[in-house]
């Protein structure tokens, strides 16, 4: 399930549970007398702020029939370059959408609620800054999931707030059952996938509870990792990566569009790994964060096409990226 809740709907009130346990009154109509939450908002919501351009991505695929995105008004300390989309691109050039660069502008701009996210996921700093300034907001756990599918429902939560969560429900059965279709089609026996970025001097390896593990595991492969259960990532060691890359059959560098110059001068051992001889190695599009929160069903199937042994032209990937010899 994802880290969400819902309760009933009474008396033209719905109350959600968000991903840090905070209980939020929608209603429609006039507003409840006496209702106690932590947020207590009527829907649909006139304007919304992302804090991330997944939500954003989010927002932009429930609003193909919906049309909710036209209620984002804001996002928190964005630039153009983090905003890959054509649609949201242009609504941010145009101010449609426009940056809060800090706190301070946050705080001036007109909305009704603020979605943030869960990271670090013991103690996320934006939701405690929104939180001690006792501005309204919402809390999205997408990064930490430990299934795609789950991921994917979040885009059932943004709905609750705008009043179509019945939409929101058709889109995430559709991308569910594309995701279904895949699986069935593309699965991969027994590869190891090797999924680790090289950052700043830390080093991080994905859990072996996140998402992108659970995607892994249910088209035939698995990850190594140095934390079975974690979800997200997790810090590890340049030695440990580079001890597991002789048994990769594909390895995923999370950085965008990496050379073998640049990761091989970092693990000389990729030289020597079963992903390198076999043209399995990967890294990110620009568009990697946005376009597969926009599209899961397209990230998925570009994840199965990389673990395929026997695909040889995989110039057709838009997410991932090859990383030439």
């Amino acid at each position: 399930m994802a880290n969400f809740l819902v309760g009933p709907a009474r008396g033209g009130q719905l109350s959600l549970t968000d991903a840090l346990g905070r209980r939020i009154l929608l209603y429609d109509g006039a507003r409840p007398s006496a209702a106690k939450a932590d947020l207590i908002l009527q829907r649909p919501a006139r304007r919304a702020v992302a804090s991330s351009p997944i939500t954003l991505a989010f927002a932009l695929r429930l609003s193909e029939t919906t049309k909710i995105l036209d209620r984002f008004v804001g996002i928190v300390s964005a630039q153009e370059a983090h905003l890959v989309l054509p649609e949201l691109v242009d609504r941010f050039r145009s101010g449609q959408i426009q940056n809060a660069a800090s706190l301070q502008d946050l705080r001036k701009m007109q909305y009704d609620v603020i979605f943030t996210f869960a990271f670090p996921h013991d103690n996320p700093s934006l939701a405690g800054a929104l939180r001690h300034y006792g501005l309204p907001f919402a809390t999205i756990d997408a990064w930490y999931e430990s299934s795609l599918l789950d991921r994917i429902k979040w885009i059932e939560f943004i709905g609750y707030f705008f009043g179509v969560e019945a939409e929101a429900r058709r889109v995430v059965s559709g991308i569910a059952d594309d995701i279904g279709r895949t699986t069935s089609e593309m699965r991969s026996e027994g590869r190891k996938v090797l999924w680790f970025a090289d950052f700043q001097g830390y080093q991080f390896a994905t859990g072996g509870g996140s998402w992108v593990a659970q995607a892994v595991s249910s088209l035939g492969s698995s990850v190594m990792t140095p934390e079975p259960e974690a979800s997200g990532s997790v810090e590890t060691s340049r030695e440990w990566i580079g001890d597991k890359m002789g048994q990769a059959d594909v390895i995923v560098f999370t950085m965008v569009r990496p050379s073998i110059q640049h990761i091989s001068s970092l693990y000389p051992e990729v030289l020597n790994s079963p992903a390198y001889r076999n043209n399995r190695l990967f890294g990110f599009s620009v568009g990697y964060w946005q376009e597969g929160a926009y599209a899961p069903e397209r990230w998925f199937r570009e994840l199965a096409s990389a673990l395929q042994p026997n695909t040889d032209d995989l110039s057709g990937l838009r997410i991932f990226a090859q990383v030439p010899k």
